[in-house]
């Protein structure tokens, strides 16, 4: 199995910045394997405090479900959701602790960034990745029009709030390159790469040419990748739901209709919020103009 991992060490987090050596090597796993996974980046504390918050806004949005109907509004904390195949996309509001710069503007990912997305990248929205009991395996698939992209057009930053194991719908990736793989190719041969909860036979059985890997993720611990890497959730066996952050950062001239970072805000969180939070969310306020 491909070890994908760096570990962050204690002067890389007091420094708020990645060595030489590891910013490298991260930079290079984004562009050729398509993810990488920093380890202990985050402190547990901050984690313990996202994921009490979080299961008061998932219980929320589950006794505020009305029917199948997308984008629903909790009735408390007025969090826009919907829920698929027992897998729940749930936008919170900006307000602490979503709000805290190692959340949403990390000093050790930012540069990251910078140098593959462009100075002005920015921030498309925050959502989570939440299975519950009944959620099964989904498709391979890629998203955000982001597969074959001639340069990286977005990253996706998932932050597992409780211990994400083998048991509890652990994200299954192909790291082989599968986010160059050219759309027009795949179409040729009527491969589908944007089937999430539905039957793709034809990609089913093209991915297992392809060595896979379930990734466990400790609580501190970050993934990165770019969403246009063949991925998919996995089955969940245990009885408790697993939530998990997944936080959009988009190049400024790439456009997808999925996600707004206005589900995550309200007349008064904006001017709320740090400079640095503000400063990666301006570019999504400027492309997604109220309707």
């Amino acid at each position: 199995m491909t070890d994908l991992t760096l570990t962050i060490s204690a002067d890389e987090r007091a420094a708020g910045r990645l060595q030489r050596q590891q910013h490298q090597t991260a930079a290079l796993l984004l562009r050729t394997a398509g993810c990488v996974v920093l380890r202990e980046l985050l402190p547990l504390e901050l984690v313990e405090r996202l994921n009490v918050a979080f299961g008061r806004i998932f219980e929320d949005c589950v006794e505020s479900k009305r029917g199948d109907a997308w984008y629903q509004v909790s009735a408390i904390n007025q969090a826009v959701f919907w829920e698929r195949a027992a897998r729940w996309r749930i936008f919170p509001k900006l307000r602490p602790p979503f709000n805290d710069v190692s959340v949403l503007a990390n000093p050790l990912i930012m540069p990251l960034f910078e140098e593959l997305l462009g100075s002005d990248f920015f921030c498309k929205f925050v959502s989570s990745d939440t299975c519950s009991a009944g959620s099964t395996i989904q498709a391979p698939h890629r998203e955000l029009s982001a597969g074959g992209a001639s340069q990286p057009c977005a990253y996706v930053v998932n932050v597992p709030l409780t211990m994400c194991g083998l048991e509890n719908g652990p994200l299954e990736v192909w790291p082989v390159g599968s986010h160059l793989w050219q759309p027009e190719l795949l179409t040729r041969y009527q491969l589908s790469d944007d089937v999430q909860d539905g039957e793709n036979e034809g990609m089913e059985q093209f991915a297992r040419f392809f060595a896979s890997q379930k990734l466990v993720l400790e609580p501190g611990s970050v993934l990165i990748r770019d969403p246009g890497m063949l991925h998919r959730g996995t089955a969940y066996t245990t009885g408790i739901p697993r939530p998990m952050l997944t936080i959009c950062y988009m190049r400024q001239n790439h456009v997808h209709d999925y996600g707004d970072i206005r589900f995550n805000l309200d007349e008064t969180i904006y001017e709320t919020l740090p400079f640095a939070v503000k400063r990666v969310i301006a570019g999504a306020l400027k492309n997604q103009k109220p309707s």
